[in-house]
């Protein structure tokens, strides 16, 4: 496994593997997932490598606030928590202080050879409804993405992230391709744009790895010219991407992805249509983006983003579904609502979301940052959305904010925008439980937390039914593995042994043996429920 990271064999990555080596050896075979919580990529990244090494699965952290530590030490299915904060050392038994593993005496001991784990990541993804939810990926996906990456971007050889390793985005551009490229990888402290210039120019790094709302932050500061670029996360507006192309030179390189699907296509101009990467098949069936591809979280994704597939297979975003405003019947694109504000003078960033209380019609709700000293007011704003959209489309409420509330990975924070306002959401609910193939006959599912199906079977416990462990998960598993079988007719030897509760991980596993064909679900390697299918 470690031949298909490390293609090079330079002084930095050995000692990055005999650092790695020894975190494995002294984790020993951990008994249960890693929680990777390291800011730093000196800690970070010898403490992933570690992780796999000891055959072991990491989580990574949405954040690391006291209520999300709180929940990954009350886990028992989780066996330690590898940080670099010092003050986090006696918070629990589980937490191991990484840069002491670093500077500790080497060890005789040896973690097993190929010992990487199946399933080489959990990370949590808000999705459409800004609800967190766990997915998984194999080491089988990340390794094919990362081969397919190694063609499709330049190496380079000294690389910065701004992005959060903690992420799908960070983890494979930040540190897994830079490892494969045999680049340095910087570790930094560096927020304000003169800081992360100065590490620029310090560290010569020719490659960063950013979000637009990081390079909104850089486009007017003084910034080193000729780098490269990849941008990822959200939305780049082509006014930005030609500005620090234009400004400061840069080859900006803007990456389509999501976590359930890994990434999508590329594309290095804003006028430009996407181009898939190899491997990866898109179509639009409703106008809705499906993508299919070897690291996909499952065989087929559907998103709630709209394209237009143009001959040859590139295509044109037009934004998500939820992006798309409808009032009074009339329609209009987020996106754009917003550039028009930002194009005002004075204006720093905007951000519009739809609004409607209990039997009205929505309205625009618009919050906006404003430069120090600029002279822009409700009048100015308003004015400019009357000359590109219909009436309807004028804010009730424009709020003037220091920053525009956004995720680690430059997303729009809509929960946190709607508290803003002062605007309540009502719990979602689902009746889906998304599950990820890993292997033949092997899938696994994060029990969501407004599954439907909890609602009202127990008055005291939130469990799930068995019925729907049966016609959730296991059908849907037997449906996709086995597309000959037509029906059900019943189980043998059906038994139920653990409850199933909200956020927890379940493997399923269906095998096929001299004409039975039996099924086992189970939860950190403890049964949950088992039998023998009758299938027609």
């Amino acid at each position: 496994m470690l031949s298909r990271l490390f293609h090079s064999d330079t002084e930095v990555q050995q000692d990055l593997i005999s650092q790695a080596h020894r975190i494995a050896a002294l984790l020993g075979p951990p008994g249960g997932r890693v929680v990777l919580s390291c800011k730093h990529a000196r800690s970070y990244v010898p403490g992933l490598l570690g992780a796999w090494l000891a055959g072991a699965t990491v989580d990574l952290l949405p954040n690391v606030q006291a209520g999300t530590l709180d929940r990954v030490d009350a886990d028992a299915d989780v066996a330690y928590v590898l940080h670099d904060v010092s003050a986090r050392q006696e918070r629990s038994p589980k937490a191991i202080y990484v840069p002491d593993l670093l500077t500790a005496t080497e060890t005789t001991a040896s973690p097993r050879a190929n010992a990487f784990p199946e399933i080489a990541v959990r990370m949590t993804t808000s999705g459409t409804t800004e609800r967190p939810r766990y997915v998984v990926k194999s080491m089988a996906q990340l390794l094919d993405e990362l081969d397919v990456l190694a063609t499709v971007i330049a190496p380079a050889r000294c690389v910065l992230s701004t992005v959060p390793l903690s992420h799908l985005y960070g983890l494979l551009f930040g540190a897994l391709l830079p490892l494969r490229m045999g680049a340095r990888i910087v570790s930094h402290e560096a927020l304000l744009p003169a800081d992360v210039a100065a590490v620029i120019e310090r560290e010569q790094v020719d490659l960063m790895i950013s979000t637009p709302a990081h390079l909104r932050a850089m486009a007017d500061a003084p910034m080193p010219r000729g780098l490269r670029v990849i941008t990822s996360g959200a939305r780049l507006p082509p006014e930005l991407h030609m500005s620090v192309a234009t400004g400061h030179g840069w080859q900006v390189t803007d990456v389509m992805g999501s976590t359930e699907t890994g990434g999508i296509a590329t594309r290095s101009h804003p006028m430009n249509a996407w181009v898939p990467l190899p491997g990866v098949r898109v179509s639009a069936p409703e106008g809705l983006l499906v993508v299919e591809s070897p690291w996909c979280g499952a065989p087929r994704v559907e998103l709630e983003d709209r394209v237009d597939i143009k001959p040859g297979g590139s295509f044109h975003y037009l934004g998500r579904t939820n992006e798309l405003l409808k009032i009074a019947g009339k329609r209009a694109h987020a996106h754009e609502l917003e550039a028009t504000v930002r194009a005002v003078a004075g204006v720093t960033d905007a951000a519009v979301l739809a609004h409607a209380a209990a039997g009205k019609e929505a309205r625009v709700v618009l919050a906006v940052c404003i430069a120090d000293g600029a002279a822009v007011g409700r009048e100015e704003i308003t004015e400019a959305i009357r000359r590109q959209f219909d009436a309807v489309f004028v804010p009730r409420m424009i709020k003037i904010v220091p920053k525009i509330p956004r995720t680690e990975r430059g997303k729009l924070d809509g929960e946190a925008l709607r508290e803003l306002f002062g605007i309540t959401t009502a719990t979602t609910t689902t009746s889906q439980i998304p599950l990820v193939r890993v292997g033949p006959g092997h899938y696994t599912a994060e029990v969501p937390d407004g599954l439907v199906f909890f609602q009202g079977h127990f008055d005291a416990f939130t469990i799930m039914p068995g019925a729907v462990i049966i016609e959730r998960l296991v059908w849907p598993v037997v449906k996709a593995e086995l597309p000959d079988v037509k029906a059900l007719r019943g189980i043998r030897r059906l038994r139920f042994r653990r409850p199933v509760m909200p956020q927890q991980q379940l493997s399923v596993t269906l095998l096929r043996d001299k004409g039975r064909l039996t099924f086992e679900v189970t939860c950190a390697k403890t049964v949950v429920a088992s039998g023998q299918l009758l299938v027609d």
